[in-house]
């Protein structure tokens, strides 16, 4: 009786042709590919110009490897009070404060190569 039970809740076998055939809905389009590796570099130096090596790391483990803040103190041995998320509100501020920088910039260029 147990074994009916349990046959009759689970799903029928489905061949790997019907499988293959069904979009991945994580799989990322070739657009999608191509604006992350052109994007990879520029955060990278983002990165590397505004934070320092321990807000970089534990920037890095939260939001690229999406690790809890608790775990991210306990791994990197952080002995502040706050832990992790000292950093990653520091880390957050100073990216702000480049991207702001950055946005001017570009802005400035666009409007000086518009009145050219």
């Amino acid at each position: 009786m147990n074994y009916l039970k349990a046959r009759s809740s689970r799903p029928a076998p489905v061949e790997d042709e019907v499988l293959g055939s069904v979009p991945d809905s994580a799989a990322l389009s070739p657009f999608q590919m191509l604006e992350r590796a052109r994007s990879g570099p520029l955060v990278q130096s983002l990165l590397d110009r505004a934070l320092d090596e321990t807000e970089k790391r534990v920037f890095t483990l939260h939001y690229g490897d999406d690790m809890p803040l608790d775990v991210i103190t306990r791994l990197l041995g952080l002995q502040n009070r706050s832990g992790a998320k000292a950093f990653i509100v520091s880390a957050r501020r100073k990216i702000s404060r480049v991207m702001q920088q950055w946005n001017a910039r570009e802005l400035r260029l666009l409007s000086e190569g518009g009145a050219r």
